[in-house]
């Protein structure tokens, strides 16, 4: 499933030197330095991708890297569970997670990237980390493993429809959990979104209930998720890779525990490893793509928002349903496009309404900060 298992929002706005990959500070004149030392294509990117020189350049290299990736993710999951017969979704999520955590341990020992073991004024340990870093991971790892148990039994272009409900899911926890308040154009949009979906749903020709299920619980995770994060993490910050090196293990071993209790009897019954050995370059590329969407996602809310990644998120959603119908030949009816147009016009009304909360919370912090200056 082309989704980020971490991800969490960062404020973007401190100003830092630019550094070269030996920690040194490079001549801000004006011009394009990063670029002009960059020695081949990787330093390239790498400058582009760090540099606050380009913030324009690096929002659009993240953006569109990222609905390349996560897109090329979802038809080449559904692929191989579908068409090549490799029906351990558990599994095959983990090698995302493993070359995420693989790829972060790697540049971090070459000194490419850096992590430390204290956030602010927290240190974190290891029972810090069963009990902040844990939880979070568990969930993330049943979105994932739930995510991916649904391409199985829906079809491509009908779970990006259902996606769409996932601001009703959010909301719901989010205001159990007393980190959401509601509001009356919020409220508006949640259900004219619930009703799009509702009827995108009514008109889907294979629909299946343990995969609208499958997907409703991963979302509900994948909510709780985001929830847990905010409430156990607070404000602590941590960098693109930081991120994948502390997130990654807690991810992976609650997958683990899954794919031993479901997965592994079957796999090793109908020989999964010999299926891997007849198209090995696909599930190379698979754990290749699990790592850059994890990467990717955090780089695009870093470098634009949270509110643009979603934004941007609904329309990779929809840009993948017409792939879906035009190159695959999935089957929309007119009742899903109807369904999913009024979906749509109810998640706009959902981030005008949550824009206007942001832009009120702000103002009102603003006033606060100015009569106590005064």
């Amino acid at each position: 499933m082309g989704r980020a298992f971490f991800s969490m929002t960062s404020n973007n706005n401190n100003t830092k030197p630019i550094l070269d990959h030996n920690g040194e500070k490079l001549k801000d004149d004006g011009t394009s330095t990063g670029v002009r030392n960059a020695s081949s294509f990787s330093d390239i990117v790498h400058n582009i991708s760090t540099s606050k020189q380009f913030p324009q350049l690096k929002a659009l290299f993240f953006v569109t890297t990222w609905a390349i990736a996560s897109s090329s993710l979802i038809f080449l999951n559904k692929h191989l569970m579908s068409e090549a017969d490799f029906h351990y979704p558990m599994i095959l999520c983990s090698m995302g997670v493993v070359a995420s955590w693989t790829i972060s341990v790697g540049l971090i020992s070459l000194g490419i990237s850096t992590v430390s073991t204290k956030k602010g004024q927290t240190q974190i340990t290891a029972r810090w980390y069963a009990t902040h870093i844990l939880p979070i991971g568990m969930f993330a790892a049943l979105s994932l493993g739930f995510g991916n148990y649904v391409y199985l039994y829906l079809s491509v272009s009908f779970i990006q429809m259902l996606k769409a409900c996932v601001p009703a899911v959010t909301l719901f926890v989010m205001f159990c959990a007393g980190l959401e308040r509601l509001d009356a154009k919020v409220l508006l949009g949640v259900a004219v979104l619930t009703i799009g979906t509702t009827l995108s749903a009514y008109g889907e020709i294979d629909f299946k209930w343990i995969g609208v299920v499958m997907m409703v619980t991963s979302e509900f995770c994948e909510a709780i998720r985001m929830a847990v994060l905010q409430y156990l993490l607070g404000n602590l910050k941590f960098e693109l890779i930081e991120g994948l090196y502390w997130f990654s293990p807690a991810s992976l071993a609650c997958l683990f525990i899954g794919i031993m209790w479901l997965e592994m009897p079957a796999f090793v019954r109908e020989n999964g490893v010999g299926k891997i050995m007849e198209s090995p370059s696909l599930y190379i590329c698979a754990a290749l793509l699990g790592f850059l969407v994890n990467y990717l996602t955090l780089g695009v809310i870093k470098s634009t928002s949270g509110l643009t990644f979603k934004v941007l998120g609904q329309a990779k959603n929809t840009a993948v349903i017409l792939i879906s119908v035009m190159v695959f030949g999935s089957q929309v009816t007119s009742l899903q496009i109807v369904g999913y147009t009024i979906s749509m016009a109810g998640f706009y009304v959902y981030q005008m309404a949550k824009m206007e909360q942001q832009k009120a919370l702000e103002s009102a912090n603003l006033e606060m900060r100015s009569s106590s200056e005064q």
